[in-house]
């Protein structure tokens, strides 16, 4: 049965108004007035701002979500970065820090330590602190049972993490020498602090350093952030020596998303 003239000119109203609030939040990311990250006002405020109700500012949100422009979890809706998709992925909370790193056994000692260091200069602005300030910083070592180092891996962790993580956050206020050092679980920490991860990869062949035939040296930089583009971590890996199996693994699952 066809519906009503009267119900289909109210629909038609009511898609012409969520589609308007869609196209003003669109048109202020579009020119620059809200970038990457930006958390948009509360529903209430947005409904206040366009004169509608707030059932319509959810389904002008859902649009946006829809197209991958902007994202929604616990905290509220924030912009999204272009060509990002629609969907936040994330690992799932079983996959164990750091990422590709070896497993103890037979072949390798594992040994970790957490210290507190200056940001290096390069990755400053992108965890949002200053080359002089200090942050938690993570060694991971890897050692054969020849003795030879495999694997090493230095990973920062910005101030955001250590300020919004509880489990990280008591290493602001005491961290001595022989603290224990064990981070496999920071991926399913940030998950419980309401942070859903992009995990992003680099890998550089580097030429190999003085005269004579060597193989080229490998480096992995490692970037994860959350869903308002903030860095998380940033992690050097440094295979050395031999044959390199380097293995990524971490399986997407869709982050949460509201009803």
């Amino acid at each position: 049965m066809e519906d009503a003239p009267g119900h289909q000119d109210d629909s038609r109203t009511q898609a012409l108004r969520y589609a308007g609030v869609a196209d003003a939040i669109r048109t202020a990311v579009n020119s620059g007035s809200m970038t990457p990250g930006t958390r948009l006002p509360a529903e209430r405020e947005l409904a206040r701002q366009h004169a509608v109700h707030r059932q319509t500012v959810r389904q002008a949100l859902q649009l946006l979500r829809e197209e991958g422009l902007v994202s929604t979890d616990r905290r509220g809706t924030v912009v999204r970065r272009p060509g990002s998709r629609a969907e936040l992925l994330q690992a799932p909370s079983e996959v164990l820090f750091p990422l590709g790193a070896l497993t103890a056994g037979s072949h390798n000692r594992i040994t970790t330590r957490l210290s507190w260091e200056p940001v290096p200069a390069a990755y400053a602005a992108q965890l949002g602190s200053t080359p002089a300030a200090r942050t938690l910083v993570h060694h991971y070592r890897a050692v054969s049972s020849t003795g030879d180092v495999t694997l090493h891996a230095v990973s920062y962790l910005s101030p955001t993490a250590v300020t919004e993580i509880p489990l990280l956050s008591r290493y602001r206020r005491h961290l001595p020498h022989h603290s224990h050092s064990d981070l496999r679980r920071l991926y399913q920490w940030m998950a419980d602090a309401g942070m859903a991860l992009e995990h992003s990869e680099a890998l550089t062949l580097a030429a190999p350093q003085g005269a004579g035939p060597a193989a080229p040296r490998v480096r992995i930089q490692r970037h994860v952030r959350d869903q308002y583009h903030r860095t998380l971590e940033i992690s050097r890996i440094t295979p050395a020596g031999g044959d390199l199996t380097y293995r990524f693994t971490a399986p997407a699952k869709p982050a949460f998303q509201p009803a």
